[in-house]
């Protein structure tokens, strides 16, 4: 007969079943822990190490586009200028300003003036020469430098303003938290909002960030090499007013600044480590400058346009002024590059400044559209045309008989 099996009676299996003593769960829990912040702290530590190469090859790339900006548009230096106009206006160890033809808002520029680059949405702050009216004082100009001093025109029958205007690069401390030691490179159109180029730049032991190359022929030495620019010049600005005019002639100080041949950049892109620099070394040579400007020449003087028809246009709102074509456009010399276009109240004695120019397309006939007038004050106006060539030289104005405006 089988044994009997007594009631809560625990088997010998189980009796022998225990669990962890409190000493074994502390070490096992200690043992679990140093293997988790081991693990924790490798991670941590590849992060850091991924951020910092993450970071130090943004801080490459972002000196690289600064190096290849400035290359594009140093060179560009004294493209298009006007006779008069300075083609470099300051220069030290961490700024330099120059004029130049960099862009135009004009699609008919790029085959008629010689713009570098096309942007039809810029505005027309940023595609013309600086005006007397709209002097700055040069970015990190020490002592504080004003330009310009006198407004530049391409006639010099009625004023149009020049096409090249002033570019401003400059090399600033970084005031931003955590960006000790650090400098911003920064690029400013005339007098429009500065704009960043690179941060994170850093001085190249005690090179400055711009060193200037210049041909020392002009000032007596005998050897056909440029030579860079003493220290004792910096910093060198365009303090005439006019260029190429006395007193801005022979050996005068505000002659220095006419003989850069090019500019030589330095910077690092990141903190040195150990031996290893990052260092942005190069020279940009300014083949536009310290030369005599290329005469442009197109021939003679354009021919006076026909006189243009004015008509008020009710459909429109508008005065509509034609014109047709005139002798040089397309014909004769051939040299036509665009018309100008005045407007006055009936009577004025002045034409002021233009209020459009069209360019040359060799049509039969042009319009423009005036809808700028003055309306219900049945104000009269007369309009005047021109044709300007490359040289540029302007003809004379054909005048439009009045027009009364409802």
């Amino acid at each position: 007969m089988s044994p009997q099996v007594r009631l809560g009676a625990v088997s010998p299996r189980l009796a022998r079943r225990h669990g962890f003593t409190l000493a074994e769960l502390l070490i096992a829990m200690a043992v679990f822990g140093v293997v988790i912040a081991s693990a924790t702290g490798f991670l941590v530590a590849q992060s850091k190490a991924f951020r910092s190469l993450a970071n130090k090859a943004a801080d490459v790339q972002n000196g690289r586009f600064g190096r290849d900006v400035l290359r594009q548009e140093l060179r560009t230096a004294g493209t298009n200028v006007m006779e008069e106009q300075p083609a470099a206006v300051f220069a030290n160890d961490s700024a330099f300003a120059f004029n130049t033809d960099l862009t135009t808002n004009r699609q008919d520029s790029v085959r008629y003036t010689g713009a570098v680059y096309v942007d039809p949405y810029a505005t027309d702050a940023e595609v013309s020469a600086l005006t007397v009216d709209r002097a700055i004082t040069i970015p990190g100009s020490s002592p504080a430098f004003v330009y310009p001093q006198q407004s530049y025109s391409q006639s010099s029958v009625i004023f149009i303003n020049s096409d090249a205007e002033l570019v401003s690069f400059l090399f600033a401390p970084d005031t931003t938290t955590g960006a000790s030691g650090t400098y911003v490179l920064y690029r400013q159109v005339n007098n429009t909002v500065r704009e960043v180029v690179a941060t994170g730049l850093r001085k190249s032991r005690t090179t400055p960030f711009f060193r200037y190359w210049y041909d020392a022929s002009k000032f007596g030495a005998t050897s056909p090499n440029v030579d860079t620019v003493p220290r004792s010049w910096l910093p060198l600005s365009k303090s005439a007013a006019k260029r190429g005019v006395t007193p801005d002639t022979g050996t005068a100080v505000s002659m220095r600044i006419d003989a850069l041949r090019a500019v030589e950049v330095n910077y690092e892109v990141t903190p040195a480590r150990g031996t290893t620099r990052e260092v942005v070394r190069y020279m940009v040579p300014m083949p536009n400058l310290a030369n005599a400007r290329q005469a442009r020449a197109c021939g003679r003087t354009p021919v006076t346009p026909t006189t243009p028809a004015v008509q008020w246009r009710s459909d429109s709102n508008a005065v509509m002024v034609t014109w047709a074509r005139a002798t040089d456009d397309g014909n004769a010399e051939k040299d036509a590059i665009r018309y100008v276009l005045w407007r006055q109240l009936n009577g004025a004695t002045s034409w002021g400044d233009p209020i459009t120019t069209v360019g040359v397309v060799a049509s039969g006939t042009y319009a423009y559209k005036d809808a700028s007038v003055d309306r219900g004050t049945s104000k009269s106006y007369k309009y005047a045309v021109a044709v300007q060539d490359c040289t540029p030289n302007l003809s004379g104005l054909a005048i439009s008989s009045a027009v009364t405006v409802p």
